[in-house]
């Protein structure tokens, strides 16, 4: 029967600056999974150059992790992955638009649980990239999924950001709901812009006709709430006014403690250990007798070849959000068990 799809409904952000940084907490409640239902956490760009978005599905395949960019309006040169985590599908996509989108099954979501997404940019080679990463708070643990290369220089998150909960098979006989928090995207000038503003918006058309009037969204503790499907009903406040207001404002800028790692040298090779409840990887730098000796944006690299003529090396790493740590190894002698 037509028109039986919950309708749509969106959060639009108070995050007007250009930034390179996304990131946002989600949790569904119990009661609030319901199949066929992207809880989408960020959507940026749209009808724009590098317009893509990422969240969570309850799929039928499984609990999925979606991340997805939108073809170039500038060049007919197609986006491509260079990295996906081994449980990663990446594929082209068409319907509303075309582009290339990943899908990840394995790394899976829980209900009643809380999940951080993060998404970042940044420019390689006269290209703009993307990389995408996932914790799971309850076994604090990350995930990086995917990073794709759109081939297209300078490509920012340009517009306010989005979040938005979606019925795209058509059972509005059920109702959906989705939590967000600590909502952050970082600026041009490195400074951090909280989520605690946001503009509501619902889709009400013919494929929602019988469920058109049931959606509601608005404060939830420390952020935001939507939720759409039959029972469903908009509070007054939400009637009177689509402009909601997180209530307590957000941090500053995200608590997450910056990257740790431990370090170990010999004379010909630096090797680190960045463990999977810390904050990932971006980028590394390699100092040697105080000369920077090796340097890039590698989000998997852990280790170089290199010859170390001191007696100490220096590391620092770049996590995902930006900060620094920096950790000494005096060098060791390669011993008989290494090899020749």
């Amino acid at each position: 029967m037509a028109g039986k799809r919950a309708p749509s409904c969106h959060l639009t952000f108070d995050d007007h600056k250009k930034g390179d940084i996304l990131m946002h907490d989600v949790h569904v409640p119990g009661h609030g999974v319901t199949m066929y239902t992207y809880y989408c956490c960020m959507q940026w760009n749209p009808c724009l150059n590098g317009g893509g978005y990422c969240g969570i599905q309850e799929h039928p395949n499984g609990r999925c992790y979606i991340f997805s960019i939108w073809d170039p309006q500038t060049t007919k040169e197609a986006i491509t992955h260079v990295y996906k985590h081994p449980g990663t599908k990446v594929e082209n996509f068409g319907g509303e638009g075309t582009g290339l989108k990943s899908m990840n099954f394995d790394i899976g979501w829980k209900e009643d649980q809380w999940f951080t997404l993060v998404t970042r940019r940044w420019d390689f080679r006269g290209h703009s990239y993307f990389g995408f990463w996932v914790r799971n708070h309850s076994c604090d643990k990350w995930e990086h999924v995917v990073t794709m290369d759109f081939p297209v220089p300078g490509i920012w998150f340009q517009t306010r950001t989005k979040s938005f909960i979606e019925d795209w098979r058509g059972n509005g006989e059920k109702y959906r709901r989705v939590h967000f928090q600590n909502g952050y995207k970082r600026g041009e000038d490195k400074t951090w812009h909280p989520f605690v503003n946001a503009k509501f918006h619902v889709v009400q058309e013919k494929a929602c006709e019988m469920y058109n009037h049931n959606y509601d969204g608005g404060r939830h503790c420390d952020g935001f709430f939507m939720q759409t499907g039959c029972g469903t009903t908009p509070c007054a406040e939400l009637v009177q006014c689509r402009d909601v207001c997180g209530g307590k404002v957000a941090a500053p800028e995200p608590c997450n403690a910056p990257i740790s790692f431990t370090l170990a040298a010999t004379r010909d090779k630096v090797t680190w250990v960045v463990p999977d409840s810390a904050t990932p990887q971006f980028a590394y730098t390699i100092i040697v007798d105080g000369k920077e000796v090796a340097s890039d944006v590698d989000p998997e690299m852990r280790s170089r070849d290199i010859t170390i003529p001191g007696k100490e090396v220096e590391v620092i790493l770049e996590d995902i959000l930006g900060r620094k740590t920096s950790s000494k190894a005096s060098v060791k002698e390669r011993s008989s068990s290494d090899g020749s």
